[in-house]
């Protein structure tokens, strides 16, 4: 009996992260008309029709049902990028008794999960470009461990629990931002935006597809922009998105499609990354954004579905990750076997491969009772457990 430890859960070919950032308890009112339009709500709205993520749900997640999804949540009032604008409405996360409802209401779904993005997201700056991502501005370790706490305060009393992970906002670490991350309890962190690396520039060693730690952090990659528009979306045919997408083909003979086949292909990290809202606070469309891309993602996600892929959340990925590394196999006899911890845990979630063998079908713990049965995928028997570690286990 020869077994090891799958790469990703269930072992899939490669993970899938929905992540989405900027959902706070803030609106921007476009328009005069008195409805709720489509754009100007990043969440403050909750579940009312033509919110943020009544939008999301009906046109994205109700059709995509094993999407997992990761918001990025801004704990405090969101800061406009220039001074002098606004949004119609802004506030903390603990300030509206609909709004603390409905993150609750996410965070108790078993596909969403709520992550860090800072209290502010950063400082008004005399113009747009002279805007200052909340990394950028701390002048001391201190003082950046001392946001990060308050942002997690606000977090615990709405939530109940302190985030595990979390993305720098505009992927902008600043002087202190790595340690401040690793001296404040995250399991897991978004760092850069590594989309910008196709394949030809995977040798700068700044980016990554996969996983790794960093100062003892999980290192969770962005690596796909959910609105580099694939060639067959027709009706984006006139937009600057689509010219753009149409023009890195030309070029450089890149598209959607290719990017996403490649990180497949290597069994790297597919993580999809888009904004709550299309509207900054000077009335100008940011991208990628959940509104304008939506044909997109529809699209991505349907050729995903034909793919061998496990859908995640970060934390899941981030735990998976650390289980694998952290998981040694022990052989007791020809059967049998046992995990171990080499960190001390209890409790070690993985999935196990085997070659294929008609004499073993099914996982017994050592007293002969039936845990589960084996999957056959070509010439490999699977199985996924959450196994406790030193406990003696059969295959038979």
């Amino acid at each position: 009996m020869i077994l090891k430890v799958a790469k990703w859960k269930y072992n899939a070919v490669s993970p899938v992260i929905f992540m989405i950032d900027d959902i706070a308890n803030i609106s921007i009112k476009k328009y005069k008309s008195k409805k709720l339009t489509i754009g100007e709500d990043w969440g403050r709205h909750a579940r009312d029709k033509n919110s943020m993520w009544d939008f999301l749900y009906k046109n994205l997640l109700k059709k995509f049902p094993n999407i997992k999804t990761t918001f990025f949540l801004v704990t405090d009032k969101r800061s406009p990028m220039a001074i002098g604008e606004e949004y119609s409405y802004t506030e903390k996360i603990n300030k509206d008794k609909k709004f603390i409802d409905f993150l609750n209401y996410l965070h108790q779904n078993p596909k969403i999960e709520l992550a860090y993005h800072g209290t502010t997201h950063g400082e008004a700056g005399i113009e747009y470009k002279d805007f200052l991502q909340e990394w950028e501005k701390f002048e001391t370790l201190q003082e950046a461990k001392q946001e990060i706490e308050r942002g997690k305060k606000l977090f615990e009393t709405v939530l109940g629990s302190n985030p595990t992970g979390g993305k720098y906002c505009g992927y902008k670490e600043g002087e202190f931002g790595d340690d401040s991350i690793s001296q404040t309890g995250f399991k897991w962190w978004c760092y850069h935006w590594d989309g910008v690396v196709w394949d030809k520039n995977r040798e700068d060693n700044r980016y990554n597809y996969d996983l790794e730690f960093r100062k003892g952090v999980v290192d969770i990659p962005s690596t796909v922009d959910g609105s580099t528009l694939s060639l067959k979306i027709i009706k984006r045919v006139f937009t600057r998105k689509y010219l753009k997408s149409l023009y890195l083909y030309i070029k450089e003979g890149k598209t959607i499609e290719k990017h996403i086949e490649s990180l497949y292909q290597n069994r790297e990290v597919i993580s999809i990354q888009e904004h709550s809202s299309p509207y900054r606070t000077d009335n100008i469309i940011q991208y990628p954004n959940i509104v304008s891309d939506i044909d997109n993602l529809n699209y991505i996600f349907s050729f995903l579905s034909k793919k061998n892929v496990w859908y995640a959340t970060c934390s899941e990925l981030a735990d998976y990750y650390i289980n694998r590394l952290d998981s040694k196999i022990v052989y007791i006899k020809d059967n049998e076997f046992k995990i171990i911890s080499q960190k001390g845990l209890k409790y070690l979630e993985l999935t196990l491969i085997m070659p294929f063998t008609k004499n073993h079908l099914s996982l017994y713990d050592s007293n002969n009772n039936f845990i589960l049965k084996l999957i056959h995928k070509q010439d490999e028997l699977i199985f996924t457990h959450k196994f406790e570690v030193n406990k003696i286990y059969k295959i038979g």
